[in-house]
């Protein structure tokens, strides 16, 4: 509600407190600071240029505030006066020059913990939603209005009056008898039954503030903004009475998106309500205001101590890429994991992001150091949906060889094979397989550690004893383990064929047995079993493949059924 995408209308020296709180400074020399903060300066100013002279939004806007947070926040980390400059040029450039009657600073954005203290220190308190818009100042003198300022460096804006004159929510005369009349009010895009939780900012933001940078607004463009006057700062002392009196001036949405509250569960639930509900407005949060307010310093250019806001989950969160790691499969897929600095999104502290295929890594083209945005889909699993800027100290990533890892390779422990050797024996071990009760993923990478298991079933011949020389081997566990192998070995034959890896095609019956399969060549499996080319080929792959062959004999050894 009290700020809008312009070069520096997110109110900076607000942010600067906020970023000397939280400041978590990266590790960096000088001359990398350097490089990483003007790599991000050129990447916000190319964002405004283009959405301010082209009408583009190239990001959105709860990236693009947090983009900005970073920005500052790393300024602060390594403050010197050039690295400040860009911030007070940004003032400059946003500053208008028509005094703003009252100021219009951001907010302080406080956490539920910070709002139980706040709320407790006060009372008669109100509740209003964070429109998402383009703050203003309108003036009227006598009922006419005469001023329509944006809110340029929080002090002095510009006057928009012209624009002011097409949009038509903005009432051109009230009927009033006042001198001088100020309200402070959010110019949104008009949306049908907008729902936050579902839809999110829609960039509705930018595209007002596209529109007001344009030379002349057409009637229809007019129609498409919607007007919330959320302050009058020289009205009534209380807020029912400044309410009630901007509801006989025409400005009904006032009064029928304010409730008075008296707790936090009284917030949480109209915030909770707010983002859930359909409304002509996109919203970002909550503001809480008290009824009477201390304006004493209508110039001030510090937030306001009478009002703060509460902020709804972020729906993108903007982190950076430290590691990206590869998990290797039973099968040989292999899936790049992306781990970020942690950022927390919703009620999830994201530490790690799967990218779903090295096809997916390499359309990204992602490196250590790239700034990426963070979302959370589907049942609450996160994902990275775009890169939002690359790091200027970008450090390469090893792939692994695509061609090394398939569904045949991995048979034997080795530095290369690690992840899928130790995969291929959990699969083994797995309930709806050989169901070795108490045997999983740990039991079986102790036994790799301690040079027990080699090969695949290196394990069928383990006996207690040589198992209670391994570390946090008990008596008792080495008991348990060696039952849990033998009651493995007396498993079917089909149950051994799938912990095996056989192809999922294949489906054993009761009178089939190893060899009667390992005989059938290709041409045999589609002929005899009418099996597709594509399967025959699978299945005579993985029956003639050595490694396969080898467990079957250590399999037959032990007098495994069917082998």
């Amino acid at each position: 509600m009290f700020s809008y995408r312009l070069p520096a209308l997110v109110f900076i020296s607000t942010l600067l407190f906020t970023a000397l709180a939280v400041a978590d400074c990266p590790d960096w020399n000088a001359e990398q600071a350097q490089q990483e903060i003007s790599t991000l300066q050129e990447q916000i100013a190319d964002w405004d240029h283009r959405y301010h002279r082209d009408g583009q939004s190239k990001i959105d806007d709860e990236l693009y505030d947090q983009a900005r947070e970073q920005l500052l926040s790393w300024q602060v980390c390594f403050a010197n006066s050039s690295d400040m400059e860009p911030a007070t040029i940004a003032l400059q450039a946003a500053r208008g020059e028509h005094p703003l009657p009252f100021s219009q600073t951001g907010l302080r954005k406080l956490n539920e913990v910070e709002l139980h203290a706040w709320i407790k220190a006060r009372d008669a308190l109100w509740i209003q939603p964070k429109v998402d818009g383009v703050a203003v100042t309108l003036v009227y003198e006598h009922g006419q209005l005469r001023h329509m300022l944006s809110r340029g460096d929080g002090l002095a804006g510009q006057n928009w009056l012209m624009h002011a004159q097409v949009i038509r929510a903005i009432p051109q005369q009230l009927s009033t008898q006042a001198a001088k009349l100020t309200l402070q009010a959010e110019l949104y895009l008009r949306q049908s039954e907008h729902i936050q939780a579902q839809h999110g900012g829609n960039n509705a933001r930018a595209q007002v503030a596209g529109l007001l940078k344009r030379n002349q607004l057409t009637a229809s463009e007019g129609a498409t903004i919607g007007l919330f006057v959320w302050e009058w700062p020289d009205g009534p002392d209380s807020m029912p009475e400044r309410l009630a009196e901007l509801q006989r001036l025409g400005f009904r949405q006032s009064i029928a998106y304010s409730q008075p509250i008296n707790s936090v569960a009284d917030a949480k639930h109209w915030r909770q309500h707010w983002y859930n509900a359909a409304l002509p407005f996109a919203t970002d949060g909550v503001v809480i205001k008290q009824s009477q307010r201390s304006i004493q310093q209508p110039r001030s250019n510090y937030p306001p101590f009478w009002a703060v806001a509460w902020k709804y989950p972020l729906q993108h969160a903007l982190t950076s890429i430290t590691e990206v790691t590869f998990n290797i499969g039973r099968s040989g897929r292999i899936t790049p994991i992306a781990h970020l600095q942690a950022v927390q999104l919703d009620d999830k502290m994201i530490r790690k992001v799967s990218l779903g295929s090295l096809a997916q890594l390499k359309k990204l083209s992602i490196n250590r150091g790239d700034h990426v945005a963070i979302a959370l889909s589907g049942h609450a699993i996160p994902q990275l949906k775009q890169v939002v800027w690359r790091s200027p100290q970008q450090q390469a990533i090893k792939l692994p060889s695509a061609e090394h890892y398939h569904a045949l390779s991995c048979w034997q422990a080795s530095a290369e094979c690690q992840q899928q050797f130790l995969a291929r024996l959990t699969w083994l071990s797995n309930k709806k397989n050989l169901n070795m009760r108490g045997i999983g993923a740990k039991t079986w990478q102790a036994l790799i550690d301690a040079q027990q298991i080699n090969r695949i079933t290196d394990w069928l011949a383990l006996t207690a004893e040589d198992l209670q020389h391994i570390p946090n081997f008990a008596k008792k566990r080495s008991a348990q383990t060696v039952q849990a192998f033998n009651q493995a070995k007396r498993q079917p034959f089909h149950l051994w064929l799938k912990a095996l890896g056989a192809p999922a095609a294949l489906s054993a019956k009761t009178h089939d047995d190893w060899q009667s399969f390992v005989q059938l060549s290709a041409q045999d499996w589609q002929q005899q079993r009418h099996f597709s080319p594509t399967q025959a080929k699978e299945l005579s792959a993985f029956f003639q493949h050595p490694a396969v062959q080898a467990a079957a004999v250590d399999l037959q050894k032990h007098n495994v059924a069917g082998f």
